[in-house]
């Protein structure tokens, strides 16, 4: 057998067996719902109900039986503004193959405000940034018939850092020389701190 032969069966061993353990360790989950929580405190103390739109996908393997480990990142909007999150999770099963089954979900990381534009002028900066957040998750899967797919449906519970920031630029272009730990070039900087805390609705399909 030749040198050739021998890759090209090597080649071919290769990929195959890459595409079985893909075929039997990679899990997705792809849903599409909604936030419910309050918004953010009113002049008056007050705290107005939201809806706002949320999108997740997870990718991850299975490390055991049923039990998946990976990471999701999607678009969460709160408000007037919109986060990226970014994290690791757990997902686990409980139930018969071929079967409606129980789920549980864990998600840890943070949060980016990639897709809020910066404001600036003459005399001042503006711009958001993420934070923390935390989300544990219960649902319900329904498989299809061709046993590859299943339809998804899930509750969580979400906690979500966000910041929004206010600079003053100093005249001259430098640090002020009263606070040190401002960044150069700023006189000063207000932060006003966000927490939202939302339960979640989604539907979609694992994979």
């Amino acid at each position: 057998m030749s040198n050739a032969t021998k890759l090209l069966l090597i080649g071919l061993l290769l990929v195959s067996i890459e595409g079985f353990a893909q075929k039997k360790m990679y899990f997705g989950q792809t849903e599409i719902g909604f936030l419910y929580g309050k918004r953010a405190g009113q002049w008056d103390g007050n705290h107005e109900k939201r809806f706002d739109v949320s999108f997740m996908t997870f990718h991850g393997a299975q490390v055991a039986k049923n039990n998946v480990i990976g990471f999701s990142v999607g678009l969460d909007q709160y408000d007037d503004v919109s986060i990226i999150p970014i994290a690791l999770g757990w997902r686990g099963f409980l139930g018969k193959d071929g079967k409606p089954k129980i789920f549980g979900g864990f998600d840890l990381g943070g949060g980016t405000a990639l897709l809020e534009k910066k404001v600036s002028d003459e005399g001042s900066k503006s711009w958001y940034e993420g934070g923390f957040l935390v989300s544990p998750s219960v649902g319900l899967n329904f498989p299809a018939k061709n046993g590859k797919t299943a339809l998804s449906f899930s509750f969580a519970y979400k906690r979500q850092e966000v910041s929004q920031f206010y600079g003053v630029l100093s005249a001259s272009g430098t640090q002020s020389v009263t606070n040190d730990r401002l960044p150069p070039g700023y006189s000063s900087l207000t932060e006003n701190h966000f927490l939202y805390r939302s339960f979640v609705f989604r539907l979609g399909l694992m994979y």
